[in-house]
């Protein structure tokens, strides 16, 4: 399964990626895509590695085209030349199987790649987990968001975490 990152630029916080490591454990994804962009794309492209949750050839970047706002992370394969950043959140959507995304705040705003982001993904029905900065789950699909929790399952892989979601 291949899952896509929409994440704020500021970085996550900390529970923040303590759950996109859980939940990506849990969704046994099989590839990993992101805009290579500073903050939260930084952030869990060097969680997956750091975890051993995928090896580098199993990750793909989209960078933009505006050169203060990339990472230049190391490791994973470029898909393309950069390109501008609303194009590429859009394929990134397009490409991947889920969409995660990792927004600064609790509301939706419109001047946001993230949440422009998120709309794009459900306006096409791509499945959307948003990971609020206090580590709350919402599975949106269609319009319709529920909380989501992260079962319990036993793994070799798992995140341990002192906080309950």
């Amino acid at each position: 399964m291949r899952i896509g990152i929409t994440a704020t630029r500021d970085g996550l916080t900390s529970i923040q990626e303590r759950i996109f490591l859980q939940l990506v454990l849990y969704l046994e994804i099989t590839e990993f895509e992101h805009g290579d962009a500073i903050g939260g794309d930084f952030d869990c492209h060097y969680a997956i590695i750091e975890e051993k949750i995928l090896d580098s050839k199993n990750i793909f970047k989209r960078p933009c085209n505006i050169l203060n706002q990339r990472a230049f992370a190391k490791g994973g394969s470029d898909l393309e030349e950069p390109i501008a950043p609303l194009e590429r959140n859009h394929k990134i959507v397009d490409d991947v199987d889920i969409l995660i995304g990792c927004p600064k705040g609790f509301k939706e705003e419109l001047r946001s790649g993230t949440w422009a982001t998120i709309r794009y993904a459900n306006k096409n029905k791509k499945p959307t987990y948003i990971i609020y900065p206090d580590g709350s789950i919402f599975k949106r699909t269609s319009g319709i968001e529920i909380e989501f929790v992260i079962p319990k399952k036993e793994t070799e892989n798992e995140i341990t975490t002192s906080t309950t979601v």
